[in-house]
């Protein structure tokens, strides 16, 4: 379960979960503007990864520091 909520922390893994969210809510009617969410929530990930509170959780640091 804690492979699992790792993977959260990774940018791809959340805009990939809100684009079938969207996607679910659409389904049943309600009316949402995609473009504009998923824009917002490219930005918070953007942000949170300049942060340092999102990052890949399989790359270990010294793999990271391999290609500098």
């Amino acid at each position: 379960m804690k492979k699992y909520l790792l993977r959260l922390k990774h940018p791809a893994t959340i805009i990939g979960i809100t684009g079938y969210v969207i996607t679910i809510i659409s389904k049943f009617g309600i009316t949402v503007d995609n473009d504009a969410i998923m824009t917002i929530i490219q930005s918070i990930c953007a942000i949170c990864v300049l942060l340092g509170i999102l990052n890949n959780p399989e790359v270990t640091d010294e793999e990271s520091t391999k290609g500098a």
